[in-house]
């Protein structure tokens, strides 16, 4: 006679326990994936209040620089006005050191017997009227100019006879003075 054992309920207890094992494993891991779901996304929602609130106090701080960044830039319009007005009054100041130059050019060249009548600038060029005692003043001023730094290429454009003396025009061309 043989003897037969039935493993039959014994492997149901065992599959049994292993779908029990299944599924708590299963429904474990769902609530560890919803837990961590909900702590990423209270992490999130924190880091994002926090640069919300990040942001607000810069807007705070833009509002309360806003009546200073006016005042700056006020302040740099006006600096610009100063600086204008300074780029003009040293031009002014060069103008008058270039006057002074010529006036003191105008004394040191001329010669004894010579009178000037009118000057006449135009632009970089110096239009002289006089009156001389006789043609070798006339020519005498001329050479003067001629050796002067602050004049080049004098000219002599106009001799003509006067009651007292000689009429003339000189044309000279004025050196740029160097700073």
């Amino acid at each position: 006679m043989t003897i037969e054992i039935n493993l039959l309920p014994w492997r149901d207890v065992r599959r049994e326990a292993r779908c029990r094992r299944w599924r708590g494993m299963l429904l474990g891991s769902v609530l560890l994936g919803l837990a961590l779901g909900y702590a990423l996304d209270t992490h999130y929602a924190a880091r994002l209040d926090a640069q919300e609130k990040r942001l607000a106090m810069i807007a705070r701080h833009m509002q309360a620089l806003q009546p200073s960044l006016q005042a700056l830039a006020e302040v740099q319009a006006r600096r610009d006005v100063l600086d204008q007005r300074l780029v003009a009054l040293r031009a002014r100041l060069g103008q008058r050191g270039r006057g002074l130059a010529l006036f003191n050019g105008l004394a040191t060249t001329l010669m004894e017997g010579v009178t000037y009548t009118r000057l006449e600038q135009r632009e970089d060029r110096l239009i002289l009227k006089g009156v001389a005692a006789s043609h070798q003043h006339i020519a005498a001023q001329l050479q003067s100019l001629r050796a002067s730094s602050v004049f080049r290429a004098p000219s002599l454009s106009l001799v003509a006879p006067q009651a007292s003396g000689w009429r003339f025009q000189f044309s000279v061309v004025l050196v740029e003075a160097r700073s």
